[in-house]
């Protein structure tokens, strides 16, 4: 079965499966693949100018994915680890819930390279100069064309993730995270510097994800304790697209320590050495998503196939006539053509009628012969309602109609026919003949040859 009610929003991106309440009779659950990733950067902070006038700059960096297109920059994960539970009461409704197959099996994970910006400004000895080295500039200079420095973290959560996870990236200190030192590069102009740039700078981000909505078509669940409820089918399962949506929330300080010396400019070789005026430490600056509007999450539209059990009982039922006090037994057939197995009671609205007791399970694509004993205690016609009550979801109660007709004494045997005796021939007239060699054939035999001998000699005498 397809559920007609929930249009499709996108093509379904992963295949999910599914399994059967044990608990309760009355529940079922799918599980569905949910897993984002991006390999977007994150913006970082720029600071202010630093350093003294004749020479500053200004730096920031990007949290930037690491040049490995395997590993992407931000992972959400909760793949086969998010269950859809269906559970109904009545024959009208089905409630749809969110439900943690168990603790810490969603994953969250951050990988992060840092990707600088620097601006240098010269004012000195007749020069003022701006030079801009953005990332993709600094790349094109360094041996490998990748940043020395790699930003790692990992959390687990609670699937569905309506409780938010929270992750520290773990990041080196400052002076064991050396992005690169470098020769000034080139980058045209009629005055380019000679000298040396060297960054160092490191980060250690907080991340935190949170799932904001399910989508089930015109109904959202966007709590642990929200539902959305579907009517009721005639089917084997129901399959129910989800679009889930969530928000990465960030927040951190970025720590730099800018290295510059400015030997010549233009090939004019300097007095003495121009060194950027900066303390130890470096510069620390803060950054963090904006208020309510962090990274999106948008999960690839999942569709969660859950079971059902569909039962079907036999309509009617005859047992035949029974003598008084004696008793007869049929089955009557119970399928269930279900993905998931059926329960079932059975009850007799007549004792002439005797069901088994205790609940009856039918496995999924199977069937059960329920026995059904008639033991009249009135002569005549005798009927009864057999209730079956199971936890089919839109056809709970069903019922077999039986019937069976008491007498007081056996009716009587039919008188067999006579056997032939051995050797008798039916000559197709209806009479018999006998054949066989008993004395009264015999006699008969003889006479009938004395009788032919007396004619016989009276023509001759004639």
């Amino acid at each position: 079965m397809r559920f007609g009610r929930i249009a499709p929003i996108a093509l379904i991106f992963a295949a999910t499966t599914a399994s059967a309440a044990e608990a309760d009779d009355n529940y079922s659950r799918g599980h569905g693949a949910l897993k984002w990733e991006s390999r977007k950067s994150i913006p970082g902070p720029t600071s202010d100018k630093i350093g003294a006038s004749t020479l500053q700059v200004e730096v920031g960096a990007d949290l930037d994915p690491m040049k490995d297109p395997a590993k992407p920059l931000l992972l959400v994960d909760m793949t086969d680890q998010v269950l859809l539970q269906a559970t109904w009461q009545d024959d009208k409704t089905i409630d749809l819930t969110t439900v943690d197959a168990s603790s810490n099996l969603g994953s969250f994970k951050v990988d992060h390279t840092l990707a600088p910006h620097i601006k240098i400004y010269l004012d000195a000895f007749g020069f003022k100069l701006t030079y801009d080295y953005d990332a993709t500039t600094l790349l094109s200079y360094i041996p490998g064309s990748n940043w020395n420095y790699e930003g790692l973290g990992s959390t687990t959560f609670t699937p569905w993730g309506f409780d938010a996870a929270h992750l520290k990236v773990k990041a080196p200190l400052l002076e064991d995270a050396e992005l690169f030192s470098i020769p000034i590069p080139n980058i045209g102009g009629s005055n380019p510097l000679t000298g040396t740039l060297a960054i160092n700078a490191t980060t250690a981000p907080t991340f935190d994800y949170q799932t904001q909505e399910v989508q089930l078509e015109d109904g959202k669940i966007v709590a642990k304790t929200g539902k959305y409820t579907i009517p009721t089918t005639d089917q084997d399962y129901i399959e129910i697209p989800a679009q889930v949506t969530g928000e990465i929330a960030y927040t951190g300080t970025l720590v730099m320590r800018p290295s510059i010396t400015v030997t010549a400019i233009g090939g004019y070789a300097l007095p003495f050495p121009l060194t950027l005026d900066i303390t130890q430490a470096g510069v620390s600056l803060p950054y963090a998503s904006q208020s309510r509007n962090g990274i999106k999450v948008d999960f690839p539209l999942t569709t969660f196939h859950i079971p059902l059990p569909n039962v079907h009982a036999l309509k009617t039922l005859d047992l035949g006539s029974v003598v008084l006090g004696a008793n007869a037994a049929k089955q009557a057939n119970i399928d269930n053509s279900g993905e998931m197995k059926a329960t079932y009671t059975a009850k007799s609205s007549d004792p002439q009628f005797v069901v088994a007791g205790g609940k009856q399970i039918i496995n999924s694509k199977d069937k059960s012969a329920l026995g059904i004993t008639f033991t009249p205690a009135k002569s005549g016609l005798q009927t009864a309602d057999i209730t079956i009550t199971s936890n089919d979801p839109n056809e709970p109660v069903q019922v077999i109609k039986v019937q069976g007709i008491g007498t007081d004494k056996p009716a009587p045997a039919a008188e067999p026919e006579a056997p032939f005796e051995r050797g008798d021939v039916d000559s197709g007239c209806g009479c018999r003949t006998a054949t066989g060699s008993s004395p009264l054939g015999a006699l008969g035999l003889a006479g009938v040859g004395l009788a032919l001998g007396a004619v016989v000699a009276r023509r001759r005498r004639r």
